[in-house]
């Protein structure tokens, strides 16, 4: 059966998904995700990502007490999330120290140079490195008022992130997640194709023109095909909210908050507040 025939089967109405799974086969493109940087970047500058990120940022302000004094954000990327959230406080925020925890140089590297300009007097420090190099590194003095981590944990394969995030309990009072509520499917099952191309639907719908075009050849159909392909080595872990809740009680932290925080193409995006 072709995919275009099990798209069909899944879900009557996909237009936007059926006409660019097409234009992708016709082209030969590359199904690697990631592959064009502009695509990825029209992506996560537009369409629903924009509300997101600014429910996102606005969540982590309100973390940025006068008692917090240094902060761990682990993930940073290139500070999407991080920098607008600094300049959203209500109040002049009291950050002595940030310390900045990337594995990707590329975005740890554009986050280095947001800093300068979006928070001059704050001193820097900046790890180019996986959060189990980073916490099996930890001293006994190391801490932190606050960590956070926004979309980045689900990309970290467990146990490793489960047994980091064991280690940082020792090292933070409180720690901040935003991961998104995903449906609990099977993966490949007819629920699951059929769930991931009504989402896929929605994200293409977001987006008009060349842009769309650039978004879903560039970026959304490889991650869909990827996806789809049973073949395909999994780069994201991601659960449903209750699980993240779970977790994390039984790693010791206690967990303060849970909620959601804004409707996404992919899944509505939540928030968990866990102190140590």
């Amino acid at each position: 059966m072709t995919l275009i025939r099990t798209l069909r089967r899944a879900a009557v109405d996909l237009p936007l998904l059926t006409a660019a799974v097409r234009q992708h086969a016709a082209h030969a493109r590359d199904t690697s995700v990631y592959t064009s940087p502009a695509a990825f970047e029209a992506f996560i500058r537009g369409g629903g990502n924009v509300p997101l990120y600014e429910r996102v940022s606005g969540e982590l302000a309100n973390h940025y007490t006068p008692d917090v004094h240094s902060l761990l954000d682990i993930g940073c990327g290139d500070g999407h999330a991080l920098f607008p959230a600094l300049a959203a406080t209500a109040h002049p925020h009291a950050l002595e120290r940030l310390t900045l925890v990337e594995p990707a140089s590329a975005l740890l590297a554009s986050a280095l140079t947001r800093a300068p300009a979006e928070q001059p007097t704050l001193p820097v420090q900046a790890l180019n490195e996986t959060l189990g190099t980073f916490t099996a590194k930890l001293q006994p003095d190391d801490r932190w008022d606050l960590a956070q981590a926004t979309f980045a944990l689900q990309a970290i394969p467990e146990p490793e992130r489960w047994d980091g995030l064991a280690r940082l309990r020792a090292h933070v009072k409180r720690l901040v997640i935003v991961e998104f509520d995903i449906p609990d499917l099977q993966r490949g099952s007819d629920a699951y194709v059929a769930s991931l191309a009504q989402r896929y639907e929605r994200a293409l719908g977001e987006y008009g023109g060349a842009t769309r075009e650039l978004v879903a050849q560039g970026f959304l159909i490889p991650m869909f095909l990827g996806q789809l392909d049973a073949q395909t080595a999994a780069t994201n872990w991601e659960h449903p909210m209750p699980i993240w809740r779970d977790k994390l009680e039984a790693l010791g932290w206690r967990v303060t908050r849970l909620a959601h925080l804004s409707d996404y193409f992919w899944a509505p995006a939540f928030v968990l507040v866990a102190e140590a």
